[in-house]
């Protein structure tokens, strides 16, 4: 018997963990993070603690409650002292033979380390590349351990928890891919930035087939390089999962090309991302382009670049208008670390262009210590390249900004002068990446008289030139279902799963997943 269990992600945007069982196989469709469920109890300096493993995340509803699904060094001393599988309705979930990863937002992959590392990954190159670009730049001891891992040590006395033990081993998890990767790339894969002697890395193996089932992969256009997916072919029928996906982006055609071959599998069943079904709104990056070199030609102090984390395509626009404009486009030196990851994944100087002869910069932020990582990249790139906040300050009219939220305090050692902007190409992320500010930023802007383009607000946002969403809209993704035409199609990643009904009533039947409920095939 062939189901489907959405653990999280039924009547929410992201945090995506959906179980496919088929006669005993069992795999898992993402295993993300639900901002939405975590921001009830947490915010940025309210976190779980990470000395005690997963009580929390368990306890707080954060983690599905199985209590053989995560890493035994996780499981502390707390959870068995303080009843923790009896204040739950815990489970066993068994052998888990992968995790198919559709793409590297932290809504997907971002719960990747609590799990039991004998349990294989599956995604492509690029978002292989992004991932560990995300653990090798983050901080935290256990915040992005995708792709690999110190075991822990639970230590007692003044200071109780998990600890990491001197000299430790340090493990890579296996990583399945959807294409051989340049070996570039491989390289890469096998060293860390920082000089670890041990260090124990694996060989990367193909991505054609999990649980004994066979997979398909299929790339698809998003707001971050390398989005997948997937198709699994059960007992019953090809199982189809898209991850997010949208038709408006420069590679819109991957998306078409999934739509044609996935509907040749006759799929017993589609589960399909929602995030704007209720949006009628089609807008293209080649419109954000034009809206962008508009307002950039209209200024001549400091630009501003606001977009989202890992949205290559975004940062190409602007560079693309640097050009034009006869500027440099300065990003930071985590946004230049993930930028080479890519690069040597990608096998290609046209998906991702190399530092090098580009118009890129990379902003030297002032710091009193600076991580293995950076001091890597510093050491592989021309000196050249790497330009202070003194150098910005002096030749403000040279430069586009890559800056969030997150790095606005730059401004005050910028200074920007008179007839400088900063334009906003971003969704306010509420419920998939990270929450920000609206009112702190905007106090930012106009401390700083910034001319602000672009809506703050998500709910302005439809309407907003200097953006598009990663997502498709209500009839793009109706037009998906159609073109694909499965018997069952379950929406998930979405508030409004019933929007799909209606316009679907003739095309296939529409199942609503509730939340740890099996859905039979």
């Amino acid at each position: 018997m062939v189901s489907i269990t959405v653990l999280d992600g039924a009547g929410c945007i992201g945090g995506n963990k959906i179980l496919l069982e088929d006669s005993g196989n069992k795999l898992l469709l993402d295993f993300g993070t639900n901002f939405l469920q975590t921001g009830l109890y947490y915010e940025e300096y309210l976190q779980p603690k990470s000395c005690q493993g997963i009580y929390e995340h368990i306890l707080m509803g954060l983690l599905p409650p199985y209590r053989d699904l995560y890493r035994p060094d996780f499981i502390t001393k707390v959870c068995e002292d303080f009843g923790l599988w009896d204040q739950v309705d815990t489970k066993e979930i068994g052998e888990v033979d992968g995790v198919l990863i559709s793409h590297a937002h932290v809504d997907h992959l971002g719960s990747l380390h609590f799990l039991r590392t004998d349990i294989p990954i599956y995604c492509s190159p690029l978002t292989a590349a992004i991932s560990r670009a995300l653990q090798d730049t983050g901080k935290g001891s256990t915040a992005a351990e995708y792709c690999y891992y110190t075991p822990r040590e639970y230590l007692q006395g003044d200071c109780e928890g998990l600890q990491t033990p001197r000299n430790a081993e340090t493990y890579t998890r296996q990583y399945h891919l959807t294409s051989k990767p340049p070996e570039e790339f491989v390289s890469q894969w096998h060293s860390l930035p920082q000089e670890k002697k041990n260090f124990n890395s694996t060989d990367f193996k193909s991505a054609d087939s999990c649980a004994g089932l066979t997979l398909k992969s299929y790339p698809v256009d998003h707001s971050v390089y390398g989005a997948t997916a997937w198709a699994v072919e059960t007992s019953s029928g090809w199982v189809v999962y898209t991850g997010d996906l949208r038709t408006a982006g420069h590679y819109g055609e991957f998306t078409r090309r999934f739509v044609e071959e996935a509907a040749r599998l006759k799929p017993v069943a589609l589960i399909i991302e929602g995030t704007r079904v209720n949006s009628e709104r089609t807008a293209t990056e080649d419109q954000v382009r034009e809206s962008c070199l508009t307002a950039v030609k209209n200024h001549s102090g400091l630009i501003v670049a606001d977009f989202g984390p890992r949205n290559v395509e975004r940062l190409l626009i602007f560079l693309e208008v640097a050009r034009q404009t006869g500027r440099n486009l300065l990003i930071l030196p985590k946004d230049a670390y993930l930028l080479e990851m890519m690069r040597k994944a990608a096998g290609n100087d046209v998906l991702v262009p190399p530092l090098e002869d580009s118009g890129i910069k990379i902003y030297w932020e002032y710091e009193s210590r600076r991580d293995s990582w950076k001091k890597s990249l510093r050491e592989s790139c021309d000196n050249s390249l790497f330009v202070g906040p003194a150098d910005v300050r002096k030749n403000q009219g040279d430069f586009i900004c890559c800056f969030s939220f997150w790095d606005i305090n730059e401004l005050a050692y910028i200074k920007p002068v008179d007839d400088s902007a900063y334009i906003f190409s971003s969704c306010e992320a509420f419920n998939e990446e990270m929450k920000i500010d609206a009112d702190r930023l905007k106090h930012w802007i106009d401390r700083f008289n910034l001319r602000l383009y672009g809506k703050l607000l998500e709910s302005d946002q439809d309407s907003d030139p200097f953006h598009v969403s990663g997502h498709a809209s209500g009839p793009e993704l109706f037009e998906i279902v159609e073109g694909i035409r499965p018997k069952k199609v379950i929406p998930v990643h979405t508030e409004r799963p019933c929007d799909y009904e209606q316009p679907l009533r003739d095309v296939c039947e529409v199942i609503i997943p509730e939340k740890g409920t099996p859905v039979l095939l």
